[in-house]
């Protein structure tokens, strides 16, 4: 990691370490190829560090024993992976607060962490001792786009067992991550995470082909919810895959496999038929309506409605007689 990896990380990494490490009152420097803490406090005591490995892999390890009660929050602004290796006395309360997670090997699990804020109950005394892998949805999106059809379902693979060569291999590599160990570059860290993201997305792939049909089933319905209820808002199709966790070309293909249209056709579909309905049984003004539907501007609107149903929006709210 240099000093201009730690300066431009995204907003997203930072929320991963940042908002903890200032709860503990812990400041942090560059120092062994990563971000390195230590605090001995009225609070904790204990180390951290962190270690950046590409744009969207952060490997987190922390021995931290706390020395009185506290309320400890985490904050994710998006969903992300995250592969934990606990080390912490079996005494302890379960660290993963109330997010469902997979046991794999040992004391190591697998879990889809959700978007947003987590707050556990800490009691004085417990020590929390982890080794973590959390790897953000671009990862998956960057591995989909370079490489169609062949990665696909790892992200959801973090929410079930693995095979238990993989989760051997996913052990070992967890277990040589620690404070100040030798050869723990960023090129490396990424190394091992690459390597075992692609014994992963063998096993996957190899399951999500075996129930081809199922999957795209169930990644239709999705995309049909997240077109209704995102009619107003964002409905470009690197949108709609980034929300999903899915690659552009894997949507595509499983959306024209099972409806027989183009996913772009489909979305315009279904913003002018809620057009012609609004237009038909409300009295709101055009500009109202085409926000309803996605579009700012009333120009942009209205030329897209009168390419689609060949009347301007005026002309077919006076030719419907649904409105008294």
């Amino acid at each position: 990691m240099t000093d201009h990896a730690i300066r431009s990380e995204s907003r997203e990494i930072q929320t991963l370490y940042r908002p903890q490490v200032e709860q503990l009152g812990m400041e942090l420097h560059y120092q062994s190829g990563g971000l390195e803490g230590q605090v001995d406090g009225d609070i904790c005591r204990g180390r951290f560090q962190a270690n950046l490995a590409g744009p969207y892999c952060l490997v987190i390890w922390h021995d931290i024993t706390f020395l009185r009660e506290m309320s400890f929050s985490e904050y994710a602004m998006t969903d992300y992976a995250c592969l934990t290796l606990d080390e912490s006395p079996v005494s302890n309360p379960v660290p993963y607060g109330v997010q469902p997670f997979t046991m794999q090997k040992g004391n190591m699990v697998s879990l889809i962490q959700q978007a947003g804020s987590v707050t556990n109950r800490i009691p004085a005394g417990s020590r929390s001792r982890t080794r973590s892998i959390c790897i953000l949805p671009g990862y998956f999106m960057e591995l989909e786009n370079q490489w169609p059809g062949q990665v696909g379902g790892l992200f959801d693979a973090f929410g079930r067992p693995w095979p238990s060569n993989i989760a051997q291999s996913a052990l070992t590599a967890l277990s040589t991550f620690a404070p100040g160990r030798p050869g723990q570059t960023e090129f490396l860290i990424k190394a091992h995470i690459d390597l075992l993201m692609a014994m992963l997305a063998q096993a996957s792939s190899a399951l999500v082909q075996s129930h081809e049909p199922s999957h795209d089933r169930d990644l239709v319905q999705q995309v049909k919810a997240h077109i209704q209820s995102h009619m107003d808002g964002d409905l470009s199709i690197d949108r709609i895959a980034q929300s999903l966790y899915v690659g552009r070309t894997r949507l595509c293909l499983a959306f024209r496999r099972q409806t027989g249209t183009s996913l772009a056709r489909y979305i315009r579909e279904q913003r002018m038929d809620r057009a012609r309905r609004l237009l038909s049984f409300t009295k709101e003004d055009v500009a109202w309506i085409g926000r309803q539907v996605g579009y700012v501007r009333p120009s942009s609107f209205s030329a897209a409605f009168t390419r689609e149903t060949g009347v301007a929006p005026i002309a077919w709210r006076e030719g419907s007689n649904c409105i008294e």
